[in-house]
């Protein structure tokens, strides 16, 4: 965070006018490191001293403390409440014109979660949540875009809000018993920057229920963006949400140090006028991942294929194939083959006879006469990146991700 505050241009934002903080949220693994420990003491009782110890990574989503042993009803959440009020207060920061907390992989699952269930501080400076790559989001609604027969917790906090108390939680508690409508109005109610990177494709995920929303973290993010879509009805007020796709791999420093990272960290409403940079990143993905557009770029057209092929089959768009737990999204399985292309599948499909093409894991072509509609829902088209290795220039599918090929809106069944 340091090197990128370096990199901005503007010379009045400098180490003597930004404060960076990095808190530390000690566990296990951090004995006489990050806290005193003293063996052979009684279960739990080894750490001798007021130091929040938490267990494993439950810091990441707001539960209490596990040591002092006799002091255990700290949360996470409740700490970031306490580091934004002291940074609001004037007394001793008069100067303060924006407070930014900046969460990467599971640090962002820390404030996405935290946004969803945080306490409204009124604080005098508005506070921005920097939210990037996390490996999974707490969802905001029942409703998942990817089948949940075989994941039965997948409405489990931290992937949703049942068993709330179960995880060790009392933040938050009460809102949450207000049901998810509350939660979501809160979740809106805050100021989020949403960072993406677009090389991103890992998944960490330690449950069934991550999967629900998503194949991977690139996946989580935009159906999260498709379902709880971000909104800035004033660029000028206090909650005013932006989302930046950045071309980067899974590496903070590279995220800190974009064009967006210094935007979002330092220098939106630096002199505190309100104003922040459009979203960055064109062309954009999916609708609904723009809420502060860039009028000079908004028109940008993504990459896509336009060509006709054989019966008049056009490109429909990147679908999920969820077998072997459902049907599989098209009935037959045409080949699998080391010189699948596009043009040798859709014309393969329309002379057995099929309406739909489909290619799968580059090499698998795909025919049908409608989708299934259990395992086949759109996602982000760039989930299909697969070359196709009959010729490299063409995209067949992705890992369990379909091409799909019709004349039309394909049917369902």
């Amino acid at each position: 965070m340091l090197n990128a505050l370096a990199m901005v241009q503007d010379t009045n934002v400098n180490r003597d006018s930004v404060a960076v903080m990095a808190p530390y949220f000690p566990n296990g693994n951090d004995k006489n490191y990050g806290y005193p420990w003293t063996d052979g003491q009684k279960a739990g009782q080894g750490s001798t001293t007021n130091a929040l110890v938490w267990s494993g990574s439950q810091w990441s989503a707001g539960a209490n403390n596990q040591y002092p042993h006799n002091s255990r009803n700290t949360s996470s959440y409740y700490i970031l409440d306490e580091l934004v009020r002291y940074f609001d207060d004037k007394t001793l920061f008069p100067n303060m014109k924006q407070i930014v907390l900046a969460g990467h992989s599971l640090g962002g699952q820390m404030l996405q979660r935290y946004a969803a269930v945080g306490d409204q501080l009124e604080t005098e400076s508005p506070v921005v949540l920097w939210i990037a790559n996390g490996d999974s989001w707490a969802w905001l609604s029942d409703y998942r875009p990817l089948n949940i027969p075989d994941c039965p917790t997948y409405n489990d906090y931290r992937e949703g809000f049942a068993q709330y108390v179960e995880y060790g939680m009392t933040y938050g508690a009460n809102l949450v018993a207000q049901g998810l409508d509350a939660i979501k109005a809160n979740f809106d109610s805050k100021q989020i920057a949403w960072a993406r990177a677009l090389q991103d494709f890992g998944n960490h995920a330690s449950s069934c229920a991550p999967e629900t929303t998503g194949q991977d973290r690139n996946e989580r993010f935009f159906f999260f963006m498709k379902w709880f879509q971000p909104s800035c009805p004033d660029p000028s007020g206090i909650n005013c949400d932006t989302v930046d796709l950045v071309d980067a791999p899974h590496d903070n420093g590279q995220m800190f140090h974009s064009a967006a990272g210094l935007a979002r960290l330092f220098t939106d409403n630096f002199y505190g006028d309100k104003s922040r940079a459009y979203d960055f990143g064109y062309p954009r993905k999916q609708q609904g991942d723009d809420p502060f557009p860039d009028p000079s770029l908004v028109n940008t057209a993504a990459a896509s294929n336009y060509n006709t092929y054989a019966g008049g089959l056009t490109y429909q768009g990147c679908w999920t194939n969820q077998a072997p737990t459902t049907a599989n999204a098209l009935s037959t399985l045409l080949s699998d083959d080391a010189s699948n292309t596009i043009e040798t599948c859709t014309s393969g499909c329309v002379n057995a006879g099929y309406k739909v093409a489909g290619m799968s894991d580059a090499t698998k072509c795909w025919c049908g006469n409608e989708l299934s509609s259990a395992s086949a829902i759109l996602t982000v088209d760039m989930q299909c990146k697969s070359p196709c290795p009959g010729n490299t220039a063409e995209i067949c599918g992705g890992i369990s991700r379909l091409s799909i090929f019709s004349a039309g809106y394909p049917a369902f069944v």
